[in-house]
Protein backbone atom coordinates (compact mmCIF):
# COMPACT_ATOMS: atom_id res chain seq x y z
CA UNK A 1 0.00 0.00 0.00
CA UNK A 2 1.00 3.56 -0.91
CA UNK A 3 0.50 6.39 0.88
CA UNK A 4 -1.11 9.11 -1.90
CA UNK A 5 -2.31 12.67 -1.47
CA UNK A 6 -4.80 14.48 -4.04
CA UNK A 7 -4.01 18.40 -4.46
CA UNK A 8 -7.19 20.31 -6.64
CA UNK A 9 -7.42 23.90 -7.44
CA UNK A 10 -11.18 25.56 -7.61
CA UNK A 11 -11.44 28.75 -8.32
CA UNK A 12 -14.69 29.73 -5.87
CA UNK A 13 -15.42 32.87 -8.00
CA UNK A 14 -14.30 35.34 -10.47
CA UNK A 15 -15.12 38.86 -10.70
CA UNK A 16 -14.75 41.30 -13.28
CA UNK A 17 -14.32 45.19 -13.12
CA UNK A 18 -15.88 47.38 -16.28
CA UNK A 19 -15.45 51.10 -16.32
CA UNK A 20 -18.64 52.45 -18.14
CA UNK A 21 -18.63 56.36 -18.33
CA UNK A 22 -16.73 57.23 -14.71
CA UNK A 23 -19.25 54.45 -13.24
CA UNK A 24 -17.46 51.29 -12.22
CA UNK A 25 -19.75 48.13 -11.89
CA UNK A 26 -18.70 45.22 -10.25
CA UNK A 27 -19.40 42.12 -12.55
CA UNK A 28 -19.48 38.67 -10.95
CA UNK A 29 -19.27 35.08 -12.49
CA UNK A 30 -18.79 31.91 -11.26
CA UNK A 31 -16.52 29.30 -12.82
CA UNK A 32 -16.96 25.86 -13.21
CA UNK A 33 -14.55 24.34 -10.88
CA UNK A 34 -11.91 22.50 -12.57
CA UNK A 35 -10.56 20.24 -10.23
CA UNK A 36 -6.69 18.48 -10.90
CA UNK A 37 -6.10 14.79 -9.48
CA UNK A 38 -2.88 13.78 -8.94
CA UNK A 39 -2.13 10.19 -8.75
CA UNK A 40 -4.21 6.93 -8.74
CA UNK A 41 -6.42 5.23 -6.59
CA UNK A 42 -9.27 5.03 -4.80
CA UNK A 43 -8.17 8.27 -2.41
CA UNK A 44 -9.87 11.28 -4.11
CA UNK A 45 -11.68 14.18 -3.21
CA UNK A 46 -12.91 17.52 -5.17
CA UNK A 47 -14.09 20.53 -3.51
CA UNK A 48 -17.47 20.98 -4.35
CA UNK A 49 -19.50 25.14 -4.28
CA UNK A 50 -22.85 27.01 -4.34
CA UNK A 51 -22.19 30.18 -5.92
CA UNK A 52 -24.69 33.29 -6.30
CA UNK A 53 -23.79 36.61 -7.96
CA UNK A 54 -24.16 39.78 -5.80
CA UNK A 55 -25.91 42.87 -5.84
CA UNK A 56 -23.32 45.57 -7.16
CA UNK A 57 -22.82 47.59 -3.91
CA UNK A 58 -20.11 49.05 -1.63
CA UNK A 59 -20.68 46.48 0.89
CA UNK A 60 -22.46 43.25 -0.35
CA UNK A 61 -22.41 39.63 1.06
CA UNK A 62 -22.41 36.99 -1.72
CA UNK A 63 -23.09 33.20 -1.45
CA UNK A 64 -20.19 30.80 -1.44
CA UNK A 65 -20.87 27.45 0.51
CA UNK A 66 -17.17 25.08 0.22
CA UNK A 67 -17.58 21.14 0.93
CA UNK A 68 -15.26 18.97 0.19
CA UNK A 69 -16.35 15.74 -0.78
CA UNK A 70 -14.71 12.16 -0.36
CA UNK A 71 -15.54 11.12 -4.20
CA UNK A 72 -12.68 8.07 -3.54
CA UNK A 73 -13.49 4.49 -1.91
CA UNK A 74 -11.39 4.94 1.31
CA UNK A 75 -11.87 7.06 4.33
CA UNK A 76 -9.45 9.86 4.65
CA UNK A 77 -8.68 12.70 6.26
CA UNK A 78 -9.33 16.60 4.75
CA UNK A 79 -7.20 19.91 4.81
CA UNK A 80 -7.61 23.39 3.02
CA UNK A 81 -6.31 26.24 2.27
CA UNK A 82 -8.09 29.48 1.03
CA UNK A 83 -6.05 32.23 -0.75
CA UNK A 84 -7.17 35.18 -2.37
CA UNK A 85 -5.30 36.30 -5.57
CA UNK A 86 -5.47 39.83 -4.50
CA UNK A 87 -3.93 40.38 -0.74
CA UNK A 88 -5.61 43.59 -0.21
CA UNK A 89 -9.30 41.99 -0.93
CA UNK A 90 -8.39 40.21 1.93
CA UNK A 91 -8.11 43.17 4.34
CA UNK A 92 -12.02 43.83 3.33
CA UNK A 93 -13.24 40.60 3.28
CA UNK A 94 -15.12 38.52 5.74
CA UNK A 95 -16.78 34.97 6.31
CA UNK A 96 -19.59 33.57 7.29
CA UNK A 97 -20.62 29.62 7.89
CA UNK A 98 -24.43 30.83 8.86
CA UNK A 99 -27.42 30.54 6.23
CA UNK A 100 -25.97 27.07 4.63
CA UNK A 101 -29.61 26.04 3.02
CA UNK A 102 -30.64 29.39 2.81
CA UNK A 103 -29.51 30.18 -1.07
CA UNK A 104 -30.66 34.56 -1.15
CA UNK A 105 -30.74 35.23 2.10
CA UNK A 106 -27.57 36.51 3.61
CA UNK A 107 -26.81 36.44 7.14
CA UNK A 108 -26.74 39.11 9.89
CA UNK A 109 -23.45 41.76 9.48
CA UNK A 110 -22.53 40.13 12.93
CA UNK A 111 -21.91 36.31 11.78
CA UNK A 112 -19.45 37.85 9.46
CA UNK A 113 -15.67 37.69 10.84
CA UNK A 114 -12.60 39.03 8.83
CA UNK A 115 -10.74 36.92 6.47
CA UNK A 116 -7.12 38.16 7.47
CA UNK A 117 -5.31 35.57 9.48
CA UNK A 118 -4.44 36.38 12.71
CA UNK A 119 -5.58 36.11 16.03
CA UNK A 120 -8.29 37.86 18.20
CA UNK A 121 -11.95 37.35 18.26
CA UNK A 122 -12.86 39.46 14.84
CA UNK A 123 -11.26 36.84 12.90
CA UNK A 124 -12.86 33.58 11.27
CA UNK A 125 -10.02 31.30 11.83
CA UNK A 126 -10.59 31.93 15.35
CA UNK A 127 -14.06 31.10 15.44
CA UNK A 128 -14.65 28.09 12.63
CA UNK A 129 -17.61 25.57 11.92
CA UNK A 130 -18.32 22.03 13.45
CA UNK A 131 -14.97 19.75 12.50
CA UNK A 132 -12.68 22.15 11.17
CA UNK A 133 -9.23 24.02 12.68
CA UNK A 134 -6.59 25.96 12.09
CA UNK A 135 -3.08 25.12 12.20
CA UNK A 136 -1.13 28.29 12.84
CA UNK A 137 2.62 28.10 11.07
CA UNK A 138 3.94 31.93 11.99
CA UNK A 139 6.56 33.40 10.40
CA UNK A 140 9.64 34.31 12.76
CA UNK A 141 9.72 37.29 10.90
CA UNK A 142 6.07 38.29 10.96
CA UNK A 143 3.81 36.66 14.05
CA UNK A 144 1.08 38.17 12.76
CA UNK A 145 1.76 36.32 9.26
CA UNK A 146 0.48 32.83 9.02
CA UNK A 147 0.46 30.40 6.44
CA UNK A 148 -1.34 27.33 7.70
CA UNK A 149 -4.19 25.07 6.87
CA UNK A 150 -7.87 24.39 7.56
CA UNK A 151 -8.11 20.87 8.88
CA UNK A 152 -11.05 18.78 9.07
CA UNK A 153 -10.79 16.49 12.39
CA UNK A 154 -12.71 14.09 11.50
CA UNK A 155 -12.21 11.37 8.80
CA UNK A 156 -14.27 11.49 6.07
CA UNK A 157 -16.11 8.53 5.06
CA UNK A 158 -16.16 7.42 1.40
CA UNK A 159 -19.01 8.77 -0.40
CA UNK A 160 -19.45 11.59 2.02
CA UNK A 161 -18.32 15.11 2.77
CA UNK A 162 -17.19 17.59 5.07
CA UNK A 163 -19.13 20.70 6.78
CA UNK A 164 -18.83 23.68 4.80
CA UNK A 165 -16.33 25.23 5.69
CA UNK A 166 -17.47 28.90 4.49
CA UNK A 167 -20.82 29.70 3.19
CA UNK A 168 -21.10 33.28 2.61
CA UNK A 169 -18.45 35.98 1.84
CA UNK A 170 -19.00 39.40 2.31
CA UNK A 171 -16.78 42.62 1.14
CA UNK A 172 -16.70 45.83 3.06
CA UNK A 173 -14.66 48.92 0.63
CA UNK A 174 -14.34 52.15 1.39
CA UNK A 175 -16.16 52.94 -1.48
CA UNK A 176 -17.14 52.01 -5.57
CA UNK A 177 -14.11 53.37 -6.67
CA UNK A 178 -12.36 51.00 -4.17
CA UNK A 179 -13.97 47.66 -5.71
CA UNK A 180 -10.96 45.20 -7.21
CA UNK A 181 -11.11 42.26 -9.28
CA UNK A 182 -10.43 38.98 -6.84
CA UNK A 183 -10.64 35.46 -7.11
CA UNK A 184 -10.63 33.19 -4.55
CA UNK A 185 -8.78 30.19 -4.31
CA UNK A 186 -9.56 27.17 -2.77
CA UNK A 187 -6.39 24.16 -2.49
CA UNK A 188 -7.81 20.87 -0.94
CA UNK A 189 -5.75 17.82 -0.04
CA UNK A 190 -6.23 14.56 1.43
CA UNK A 191 -4.24 11.83 2.61
CA UNK A 192 -5.63 8.31 3.75
CA UNK A 193 -6.36 7.42 7.34
CA UNK A 194 -4.33 3.86 7.52
CA UNK A 195 -0.53 3.79 7.95
CA UNK A 196 0.67 2.33 4.66
CA UNK A 197 3.60 0.85 6.78
CA UNK A 198 1.70 -1.11 9.81
CA UNK A 199 -1.47 -1.16 7.78
CA UNK A 200 -3.35 0.29 11.33
CA UNK A 201 -5.49 2.91 11.25
CA UNK A 202 -3.91 6.69 12.64
CA UNK A 203 -5.85 7.50 15.71
CA UNK A 204 -6.29 11.29 15.01
CA UNK A 205 -5.86 13.47 12.10
CA UNK A 206 -2.67 15.40 13.40
CA UNK A 207 -0.99 12.02 13.48
CA UNK A 208 -1.63 11.12 9.57
CA UNK A 209 -0.81 14.28 8.19
CA UNK A 210 2.28 13.96 10.33
CA UNK A 211 2.87 10.81 9.47
CA UNK A 212 2.58 12.02 6.17
CA UNK A 213 4.86 15.22 6.19
CA UNK A 214 7.73 12.76 7.60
Amino acid sequence: MTQKTKTLLAIASGVVLLSLIGTIIAYFAANDKEPNLIGVGEDEIIVTEVFTVPNQEQNFAYRKLVKIDNTGSVPCYIRVRMEFSNSDVQKVASFSSENQGEKDNAPADTTFKSAKIAEGDSYYVNDLPDGWVYAWEKNPQNPTVTNGYYYYTEAVPAGESTNALISWVKMDYAGINNIQAHDLYVYAESVQTVDPNSGTAYTNWQTAWHNFAG
